[in-house]
């Protein structure tokens, strides 16, 4: 087996972005030489290790999420021998997270890792919904903090807290000055959609259910982005995670009249790192964050 540490950290950046190309630009080198490496290290092993869809990027086979596994695990010998006998020992722990929540928690969760946890490197991922999946499955992320929704079945998770959805209005729009808005209202609306795989259509189900269909005016994939137009005045949203201190941006938050199951705020990993004492530390750390955690 002519397998090199080089193939190795390319091939596991590659699993981690799904892009040569953002691949070579994160380990800062050439995009051809990401791909050759790629290539021969697929060449060497007998098998694909990814799908190559034209336009979406590379994903992993399943073969290919069990080696990226292998070579995580490796690469973290590798960068544990590096460590100078006399420093204390570091534990790296990559962090994936689904992306509308990263404003309100990641910054306050990420300060007290760092005070809990001293020796822990932390990675950060930013994720939707369907790639946590793929990225718990292929360990490009340890753990994960996500909505409940997408998940394989037998995933392990830990409650960290429930929120409920929430109609976002201009602070000038006639909904504001209600104490709860309907769905049937907001319907009626320029509706901005949180345009996520998996999240849009977990958006769109309260309304289809009651045989509603917003007037989708415009699309983000950024929260952030979605409550300044709202703010701006160019439609109405729904919303299941709460903005971090100051981030409303004028928008108005209601609550709904409408009765729609709470949505659980979990933490999850892979099934095989149930025993892991780093995923126990981090899970018990990140729940501190949260004082209604349970599990």
């Amino acid at each position: 087996m002519k397998t090199s540490l080089r193939q190795l950290r390319y091939f596991a950046a590659v699993a981690r972005t799904g892009s040569a190309t953002r691949a070579a630009a994160l380990l800062n080198v050439s995009q051809p030489s990401v791909s050759a490496a790629v290539r021969d290290l697929e060449e060497t092993l007998g098998q694909p290790l990814f799908l190559r869809r034209p336009a979406q990027g590379l994903t992993l086979t399943p073969f290919g999420a069990e080696k990226a596994r292998a070579a995580h695990d490796i690469l973290s010998r590798v960068e544990a021998l590096a460590e100078t006998p006399d420093a204390p020992p570091r534990q790296r722990l990559q962090l994936g997270y689904f992306a509308t929540l990263g404003p309100t928690w990641i910054p306050a969760i990420a300060r007290h890792l760092a005070t809990a946890l001293p020796a822990l490197d932390l990675g950060l991922h930013e994720c939707d919904l369907d790639r946590i999946a793929r990225d718990l499955a292929s360990g490009v992320i340890d753990c994960a903090i996500s909505y409940d929704i997408g998940l394989p079945p037998g995933t392990p998770r830990r409650v960290l807290a429930e929120v409920a959805a929430q109609a976002l209005v201009p602070p000038d729009h006639p909904l504001a000055t209600r104490a709860r808005v309907d769905l049937a209202a907001l319907a009626t609306c320029d509706f901005i959609l949180i345009d996520l795989p998996i999240s849009r259509e977990f958006l769109m189900v309260p309304f289809w259910q009651r045989g509603l269909s917003p007037r989708i005016r415009l699309r983000t994939a950024s929260i952030d982005m979605a409550r300044q137009m709202v703010a701006a005045g160019l439609g109405v949203s729904l919303l299941y995670t709460p903005p971090g201190p100051a981030a409303a941006g004028g928008a108005v938050l209601r609550p709904l009249a409408d009765p729609l199951p709470v949505q659980r705020l979990v933490l999850a990993h892979e099934e095989r790192r149930a025993a892991d004492p780093l995923i126990a530390a981090t899970a018990g750390a990140i729940a501190a964050c949260f004082p209604g955690a349970t599990g």
